[in-house]
């Protein structure tokens, strides 16, 4: 009997550290990738239609193009009965609270196929372990922590006379020896429990970096606000333009930031991947959680910054905090920042198989 209990033990045994080898061999598995045919026009940026956007919301248009062309579309009586009554022709031009482009139609020339979840910690685990990369955060020594996040001995070492200190226009964002991808608050923080959680802290060269090793790209704007939209047109949202349970569909700030997040939607840093429902095309999370960076449509652009796209949780949906949660939400940072709420996804160039997304043909004003 013990005989046959100690082969069955070492079976037992040596199937776990079989699984065990056989999980580091092949390590987590890349995103699905969602499909998406071109050809079809689509809607990008914000548009003056969003009704239900308060004035910073309007997007930048120093020219006043956006606003002549509205009028040209609705006619004069019926733009001037729209102005009087919501200000339209009055709202400012550089306030835009969502850093979005002004609304545009677009022809999407080139089909791809984009990731449905940002890349996770279990992922990027592979990635480190298999090419021995080390990110910009880990070079440097250090990265921005959300204040709330830290533990106290983490504040009290940043805050000392060894410490980095803060920045200064926004102190709830600690400069935190130490932190990096794999140790996210700091020096006395981990990854447990957070495998499929977005991977934070990275810059846009340590995620191009990891695209190239996975065989693929990160996305242009247009590539990216696309899948963002799920399909549909002229909306804030992947679902449309309800706000009213936001908390059941995304990762946001609820609560009086910096210091008091409410949780209602479940987390106070980030949440995993698929966390919330995916939009009408199978993708997850493009608003809220993590910024993800993009490429410039134009690969002529200044190289000096890049594109991130779709916000964070320290945002929130009606703009009181921070960036407003819109599928058109961008910013532009140097190629080498990154911090406690930046992520991203992949994309690539495909042959498009039978099954696959495609959007309506539409007339409009602009190919790309």
């Amino acid at each position: 009997w013990l005989v046959c209990m100690r082969r069955r033990m070492r079976i037992v045994f040596f199937f776990g550290i079989g699984m065990i080898l056989m999980k580091r061999m092949y390590g987590a598995e890349l995103s699905e990738q969602i499909m998406i045919e071109g050809g079809g026009w689509i809607s990008l940026g914000t548009s003056f239609a969003d009704g239900d956007a308060p004035k910073e919301f309007a997007p930048e248009d120093p020219e006043g193009e956006q606003i002549d062309t509205l009028k040209e579309s609705l006619g004069a009586d019926v733009f001037g009965a729209i102005a009087g009554a919501t200000g339209l022709d009055k709202r400012p031009n550089s306030l835009s609270k969502d850093g979005a482009k002004a609304s545009r139609h677009s022809r999407l020339k080139k089909s791809y196929a984009i990731d449905k979840t940002c890349v996770t910690n279990e992922q990027f685990k592979q990635f480190i372990r298999e090419t021995k990369y080390v990110t910009e955060a880990e070079n440097f020594r250090w990265s921005f922590v959300l204040e709330l996040l830290a533990s106290n001995e983490t504040m009290n070492i940043t805050d000392g006379k060894d410490g980095l200190g803060r920045v200064e226009s926004a102190p709830w964002w600690m400069a935190v020896w130490g932190a990096h991808w794999r140790k996210p608050e700091g020096p006395d923080s981990s990854l447990r429990g957070r495998g499929k959680h977005p991977v934070i802290h990275v810059s846009y060269n340590d995620a191009k970096a990891f695209c190239t090793w996975a065989g693929r790209r990160l996305p242009t704007e247009i590539e990216w606000e696309v899948a963002a939209r799920g399909g549909l047109e002229d909306e804030p949202f992947p679902w449309g333009d309800a706000d009213h349970d936001t908390y059941n569909r995304l990762n946001s700030w609820e609560g009086d930031f910096p210091h008091h997040n409410s949780m209602r939607d479940g987390y106070i840093g980030t949440a995993p991947v698929d966390a919330y429902p995916p939009n009408p095309l199978g993708i997850y999370n493009t608003l809220g959680n993590v910024w993800e960076w993009t490429e410039y449509d134009d690969p002529s652009a200044a190289q000096d910054k890049r594109p991130l796209r779709g916000g964070s949780y320290v945002d929130t949906i009606d703009g009181r905090f921070n960036h407003a949660l819109r599928v058109s939400t961008r910013m532009d940072q140097t190629p080498d920042s990154g911090s406690a709420n930046t992520g991203f996804r992949c994309a690539s160039d495909h042959q498009l198989p039978s099954s696959h997304s495609s959007f309506p043909t539409k007339k409009n004003n602009q190919e790309l």
